[in-house]
């Protein structure tokens, strides 16, 4: 995850330094992806390049099955992008790329109000650690989008708005401690893993709303 960041930290950077050495752009971003910095190069005026790089992490509850898991999920990924502009005098643009990912989501069982967890059709007092998950997306992303702005035609700061979906299919690893495979069957521990990727793989269309705030050299 942390080469991931580092990576797309180091092309944003490259970019900046361009973009400023060209009199072009630079920008602090936020959105669903997190929060960052990008440098964009116009190439014309109907196509530019864009490169930044976010962050965020958050916890979250969620049910999976019978059971309740504390989670973390991590964003922490780059983005590659060209911009298509249809319209020579309009800012309005088309937008595709690749996101470089290095997103995650951790989480632990919760005991439920008895004190036990439940593996697939068993339960088992929580006499140990928490049976685990992890979730981690694919490490690269193809991203495609609609936007406003990156070609300010003068000096100074400007908004721009960015929306699209990016996609890749989560996998799912689930972990059992073995004092609890004393007790139910390799099956159990199967469709508790089951039960975890059924809730996980749903959400392989990943919402992009980005805003950003920009200066022009």
């Amino acid at each position: 995850m942390y080469r991931v960041a580092r990576v797309a930290a180091g092309v944003t950077a490259l970019v900046c330094a361009a973009g400023a050495a060209h009199g072009q752009e630079v920008y602090v971003t936020g959105g669903t992806l997190g929060a960052g910095l990008g440098g964009a190069l116009n190439l014309g005026p109907h196509f530019g390049v864009r490169a930044d790089a976010e962050g965020l992490g958050f916890s979250h509850d969620f049910t999976a099955g019978d059971n309740r898991y504390s989670g973390h999920l991590t964003l922490a990924q780059g983005g590659l992008y060209m911009d298509v502009f249809p319209f020579a005098s309009s800012a309005f643009r088309f937008t595709g790329g690749a996101i470089i990912n290095g997103d995650t989501l951790t989480a632990a069982a919760l005991p439920n109000a008895d004190g036990n967890y439940k593996i697939g059709n068993d339960f088992v007092p929580a006499v140990g650690g928490a049976p685990t998950a992890k979730a981690t997306m694919p490490r690269v992303m193809p991203y495609f989008g609609v936007g406003y702005g990156h070609k300010k035609p003068v000096r100074g700061f400007g908004v721009t708005f960015d929306l699209g979906v990016a996609y890749g299919k989560p996998h799912v690893d689930y972990s059992v401690p073995g004092i609890y495979q004393l007790f139910v069957s390799q099956q159990d521990i199967a469709d508790e893993e089951h039960d975890l990727t059924s809730k996980i793989e749903k959400y392989h269309w990943y919402p992009v709303v980005q805003v950003a705030l920009t200066y022009r050299f």
